[in-house]
């Protein structure tokens, strides 16, 4: 999507998407006390099904995929530390396909946490994950299936906009869910020793989509040579394998298993990046740990072939 379509229907769009946050957080509050991968769980599974026909409704001349894939146990990574972080809780990612096959790609990687206020302080005991964000050492994958013992160094060696926290905050009086204008369950954070919301997770999204926020990545993982765009790679790859033999599964009851949603436009019906992650890759499926991959949600659009026929025409 051009940024102009975007910033055209904003105050139409940000409202919406805040909204089904919030009814996210309802639904996932009404089965459980949540947690940080409850939470999660609802954003890969619950909140991609409103956000693809709030996609749908607001930019009717478009053609959207929106995926979404769970994954309980993340991969977590050695950076010569006592403790080893995880890589994150949920990846977001944006294509911007073109219709001359172009692909330009946007990754957004959230570390969950649940907090009162609108900052949170880093505990001494979680000190690692912020290491990992703010200063990026070269890290070698554990837990991460084929990927074990893989190294990649991320440069530069600071914070950037793909990497941030995802405060959540659970209490119904401050969050939105009873009151208020302004309120918002779910805010990001860039890494710091004190965490403070700069943007409504909501906001983040449509910024991401506007290539305002997040970081680029390479749309060929065969031929990168950055090691940010190896990672996200590697992480869709992971994914990939789930959802190739997860494909036809729904969410039953709310368990903390791996699960695959799928919503998608006709045109849009084919191959999704996920597809295209498993290149080389697909004979390797039934070697992969089920149990490791950081949650996915993909969103994938695409200017409708008619719409754009009948511009060449005006």
């Amino acid at each position: 999507m051009n940024a102009h379509d975007i910033n055209s229907n904003e105050h139409i769009l940000e409202p919406l998407i805040e909204k089904a946050l919030l009814d996210t957080v309802v639904w996932i509050t009404s089965r459980c006390k949540p947690q940080e991968p409850d939470y999660v769980a609802a954003l890969s599974t619950k909140f991609i099904k409103e956000f693809f026909n709030i996609l749908v409704a607001v930019f009717p001349e478009y053609d959207f995929s929106v995926s979404g894939v769970y994954c309980h146990q993340k991969p977590i990574v050695d950076i010569n530390l006592d403790k080893k972080p995880e890589l994150g809780d949920i990846l977001f990612v944006y294509v911007d396909r073109k219709q001359n096959g172009e692909k330009i790609l946007n990754s957004l990687l959230l570390q969950a946490k649940i907090s009162k206020h609108p900052w949170l302080k880093i505990h001494q005991s979680e000190r690692h994950q912020l290491e990992l964000y703010q200063r990026w050492p070269e890290f070698t994958y554990c837990r991460a299936g084929y990927l074990n013992g893989e190294k990649r160094n991320i440069l530069p060696k600071t914070i950037n906009d793909g990497a941030q926290y995802l405060l959540i905050d659970n209490n119904p009086l401050t969050n939105g869910i009873y009151a208020g204008k302004g309120m918002f369950p779910m805010g990001c954070s860039v890494p710091d020793d004190i965490l403070c919301i700069n943007d409504s997770l909501s906001k983040e999204l449509i910024n991401l989509l506007k290539f305002k926020s997040g970081r680029t990545f390479d749309s060929n993982p065969y031929s990168t040579e950055d090691d940010w765009s190896k990672m996200i790679w590697d992480l869709l790859r992971i994914v990939a394998f789930k959802y190739t033999k997860r494909k036809n599964a729904r969410l039953g009851s709310f368990s903390r298993s791996n699960e695959y949603n799928h919503f998608c436009t006709e045109n849009m019906s084919g191959i999704t990046l996920l597809d295209e992650a498993l290149g080389n890759y697909k004979d390797m499926v039934d070697m992969i740990d089920e149990n490791s991959g950081v949650s996915v949600v993909l969103v994938e659009s695409q200017f409708k072939r008619e719409q754009e026929e009948r511009e060449l025409y005006r």
